[in-house]
């Protein structure tokens, strides 16, 4: 009945499958768990072997890295079971009961079902920080609050959806975690999916370095950008491409990218310090979409 797919890269996930494949056997339903490692290292690789040996459950390896969004599209293809649970390997479950919820919620008719992400309240070293305060303060949300938004906060790191509504889409085209994230939601409100956001939540632990994070900001900034002049975003939540679309209308784009040229050095030193400040990580956001539709975008043709 139910399939529980984790994409694995450098990172132990035997607690992980181990506490997950105790509470599905608790559950008394048909399940598999498979675990495909996106060319780990080695060390890593032999570390997670363990989890092969439980019941139902596969370990496979890839032969060369693929990033995120394929693995989990190569997972979904191999799942034999009409409703699957996408979850990260570095995800820490809460509640005893995450499969449980998950199963309660199937049968309340909706196609997709999201848990949510949470962030351990201890926080982590200086180099981690700047992830560590946006999680905390933009992704750990009640399912109350996400559900008035259903298509806006829609990650694929916890995931309970039919297996024929996740294909349908090739997310696996899209490109990585952030990539996929993006595009998610506005298919699914596109394609007017039943969406409900549930109290399931797991702990995030694999914190980026606050520089590499920042990376992946901007990398998901030109992903949404290039997705949108592509045509592939018509409907959608999100707050920043609503931001800047009006920021274009009214030509304040402009200013936007003059701004950030200026400033841009100085904001990324305060926000890789040791104190940095989410308001201006938001504001760095539409700064830096601003400046990279005019000077650093691929050009696509006008779309309606």
């Amino acid at each position: 009945m139910l399939s529980v797919l984790i994409p694995v890269y450098n990172y132990n996930i035997t607690q992980l499958v181990n506490e997950l494949h105790e509470q599905l056997v608790a559950s008394n339903i048909d399940f598999e768990i498979i675990c495909l490692d996106d060319k780990s290292n080695q060390d890593i690789i032999d570390s997670n072997l363990s989890i092969g040996e439980l019941s139902n459950t596969t370990h496979k390896l890839s032969d060369k890295n693929n990033g995120i969004a394929v693995t989990r599209q190569i997972l979904v293809d191999a799942a034999i079971y009409g409703w699957i649970i996408l979850i990260d390997a570095d995800m820490e479950l809460i509640d005893d009961n995450y499969i449980l919820n998950y199963l309660q919620a199937i049968n309340n008719g909706y196609e997709v079902i999201f848990g949510g992400v949470s962030y351990k309240d201890i926080q982590p070293n200086s180099d981690n920080i700047l992830r560590w305060k946006y999680g905390k303060q933009c992704e750990e949300l009640n399912a109350k609050k996400r559900n008035k938004r259903p298509y806006k906060v829609t990650s694929a790191a916890n995931l309970c959806i039919k297996k024929d509504v996740y294909k349908q889409f090739g997310l696996g085209d899209v490109g990585n975690s952030y990539g996929m994230d993006i595009f998610l939601g506005p298919q699914l409100k596109l394609h007017k999916v039943s969406v409900i956001h549930i109290n399931n939540s797991v702990y995030h632990l694999g914190l980026e370095s606050s520089s590499k994070y920042l990376s992946k900001v901007e990398f998901a900034i030109s992903t949404l950008l290039n997705l949108y002049y592509e045509g592939k975003i018509k409907k959608h939540e999100n707050s920043l491409l609503k931001t800047f679309l009006l920021m274009k209308k009214t030509s304040f784009n402009y200013l936007c990218s003059g701004l950030y040229k200026v400033f841009n050095s100085g904001i990324k030193k305060q926000l890789l310090s040791k104190k940095p400040k989410i308001k201006l990580l938001q504001l760095y956001k539409i700064l830096y979409i601003c400046y990279y539709d005019l000077n650093k975008r691929k050009i696509y043709s006008p779309i309606d």
